[in-house]
């Protein structure tokens, strides 16, 4: 039987295998700077490029970062506030009782004690009477502006000329509803209704043997009984305008004692 003498052939193997060991160390076969071989290495992955230099890309798989982590949470919108605007019908208010509602609907508080204290009633009552005069018509006002709560729709009536007869169109053009009008009330404060759809309110279609018997019956004055729903406020430099839509109407004559409609309309 023959001897292997092993440590004769292990110390060959060992010492070429610590030439290798050093060489890596020293950057490898290309003679490079230890720097110049991370680099190297590096160039083989991608990365992602960002004003602050390179940084190593994630992999598919990596969660995306969360923004609060980047430090650039994005703001959140302003949540909507609620709406003035209710279900309740206000039918045929006056000056006064749109300029309460203007109040309520920019949510002040009108001074109703101060009102109250200038009716004449109570401005020129004797020293007797004077305080349950004020108390009372401080109530009534309470009372009328206690009617403007909840209030998302407006019945008015609007007068109205004809316009004359269109016969290639076939039919009135209805003034009151001229595009760009507003519906203007006085009182304590200027308030002013703009109606956003208009436009589609301004031509009344007729035929022409009864636009004729209309006109007749009219004089081309009527009146408009309309119903707006609400839709906005803003406040501008000549007062408060609410704005609003037309939802339905009706066309009445305005003759004494003799009051007819002649035509309703809904619109979309």
């Amino acid at each position: 039987m023959r001897w292997i003498n092993t440590r004769s052939f292990c110390l060959p193997a060992l010492a070429a295998l610590a030439a290798a060991v050093l060489i890596a160390g020293c950057g490898g076969p290309a003679g490079g700077s230890g720097e110049e071989g991370a680099e190297a290495g590096a160039a083989s992955a991608p990365a992602a490029v960002s004003e602050t230099g390179v940084t190593p890309a994630k992999p598919a798989w990596a969660p995306k970062e969360d923004a609060k982590a980047k430090g650039d949470t994005p703001k959140a919108a302003a949540a909507p506030g609620p709406s003035p605007f209710g279900t309740a019908t206000l039918a045929y208010p006056d000056d006064f009782q749109m300029t309460l509602l203007a109040y309520r609907l920019t949510d002040r508080e009108p001074p109703l004690a101060a009102w109250a204290s200038e009716v004449y009633e109570v401005k020129y009552a004797d020293e007797f009477s004077k305080a349950a005069k004020l108390e009372a018509e401080t109530a009534r006002l309470a009372d009328i502006y206690a009617s403007t709560e909840g209030v998302g729709v407006l019945h008015i009536r609007l007068n109205s000329q004809l316009s004359q007869y269109d016969a290639g169109r076939g039919g009135y053009y209805l003034t009151a509803f001229s595009p760009g009008n507003q519906v203007n009330f006085g009182g304590r404060e200027q308030v002013s209704l703009q109606l956003d759809n208009m436009a589609s309110a301004f031509f009344w279609p007729v035929e022409a043997s009864r636009a004729q018997e209309i006109l007749q019956h009219t004089s081309r004055q009527v009146d408009l009984d309309t119903k707006i729903e609400l839709t906005g406020i803003q406040r501008r430099s000549n007062g408060l305008v609410i704005q609003g839509r037309i939802t339905e109407y009706g066309i009445y004559s305005k003759r004494y004692n003799d009051e007819r409609q002649f035509e309703f309309i809904q619109l979309d």
